[in-house]
């Protein structure tokens, strides 16, 4: 396989950052080439353990519209990089406009970049190929003009060893301390993904069961403005907030419920550490979620926007053991199969060679939610 120059700019979030380093890591130890880069000032904070390659460092000599990177090209030239993956669309946009001559490949994780996206890819000169992380964000590319044959899905990772790792490890008493049941969020905090009315159920659950605690993952302005809530109502004591260090597959291990409360589309990468951990899934019923979640069957779900119905579900989830278990260990063998390492890197690595001769993106490549 060619070499990879993958180039990722400041508008990641934790979650990306861990896929890619996963990816990453996997691709060393197959002996893959490749180079990361990243555009953006200042230094990057990896949750968990960070890539096992160095990390370029660009920046724009002019207003960013401009795309002028002038140290890209060499960073590509000095690594024979024959091919660009970007995760972030300034980092798409730069490398069209700096490294033009070589493929690409982009990976969208956020439903919410759909837009943007879309319009770029319909700009470009030449053709670039994305790599969706649901049907949702593939649908959404297609119906805004982006050709059904440029973009694929490819799922996934549950690095079932890192989860097993922090579960066997003392990092829930570090975290804790004391306390339980332990909710843990989706997160960063973000309007779409509902993470206010997950604590209004969360607090509406706290007066049967005092002792829940809530983690709140990664920081986000509206995460900020959550905890100014909290504190408002009462509450502050209730929710945790762990440090930007901590992967999903420690926040798992630490945790008894894992909630996801969207009231639209999300980023569904964290549902997959939860279901390798074996956590009851509490979530809303939007698309990106009932894609890889059905009610009493690996979790349970109900309508968007619905404390109190989120806050039953919650109640279930902690006190019912036998459906507890059951949708756990259906979850648990799904996220085996579909979101597996292995699979996960297989997938990437097939589609670069694709895009290198020119086959069809997908050839040979599936979306593993959709045929476990």
């Amino acid at each position: 396989m060619t070499s990879v120059l993958h180039l990722f700019d400041d508008s990641h979030d934790a979650t990306l950052l861990q896929v890619l380093a996963t990816l990453s890591r996997r691709h060393d130890a197959d002996g893959h080439e490749q180079t990361l880069c990243r555009l953006g000032a200042g230094p990057c904070r990896w949750a968990g353990d960070p890539p096992p390659v160095n990390v370029e460092h660009v920046t724009h000599r002019l207003p960013k519209m401009f795309h002028y990177v002038p140290g890209l090209s060499r960073i590509a030239s000095r690594s024979g990089a024959g091919l660009v993956h970007a995760w972030g669309l300034e980092a798409a946009a730069a490398a069209g406009a700096r490294l033009g001559d070589l493929p690409q490949v982009m990976t969208i994780l956020n439903p919410a970049a759909v837009q943007l996206t879309a319009g770029w890819l319909r700009s470009l000169p030449h053709e670039a190929t994305i790599a969706a992380g649901s049907q949702v964000i593939r649908s959404r590319l297609i119906s805004r003009g982006v050709s059904p044959e440029r973009v694929l899905v490819i799922r996934g990772p549950a690095d079932f060893a890192a989860v097993n790792k922090a579960k066997q490890s003392d990092l829930r008493r570090t975290l804790l301390s004391e306390g339980g049941p332990v909710v843990l969020m989706d997160g960063p905090a973000s309007r779409g993904g509902g993470q206010y009315y997950g604590l209004w159920a969360c607090a509406v659950v706290r007066k049967v069961l005092p002792a829940l605690r809530v983690l709140l993952p990664y920081d986000s302005k509206e995460s900020r403005r959550l905890h100014r809530f909290i504190r408002q109502i009462g509450m502050a004591d209730m929710v945790i907030v762990p440090d930007l260090a901590w992967s999903w597959s420690q926040l798992v291990a630490c945790a008894d419920v894992f909630m996801c409360p969207a009231v639209d589309e999300t980023c569904t990468e964290p549902l997959a550490s939860a279901m390798a951990a074996g956590l009851p899934i509490v979530g809303s019923a939007v698309r990106s979620i009932t894609e890889m979640i059905a009610d009493k069957h690996n979790g349970l779900l109900c309508k968007p926007g619905d404390p109190r119905a989120l806050a039953s579900k919650l109640l279930t989830a902690i006190e019912d053991t036998d459906l507890r278990r059951r949708i756990t260990e259906v979850a648990r063998g799904q996220a085996y199969e579909v979101f597996g390492v292995r699979d996960f890197a297989d997938n990437y690595a097939r589609l670069y060679e694709n895009v290198l001769a020119h086959r069809p993106a997908a050839d040979g490549i599936r979306d593993t939610a959709m045929v476990a």
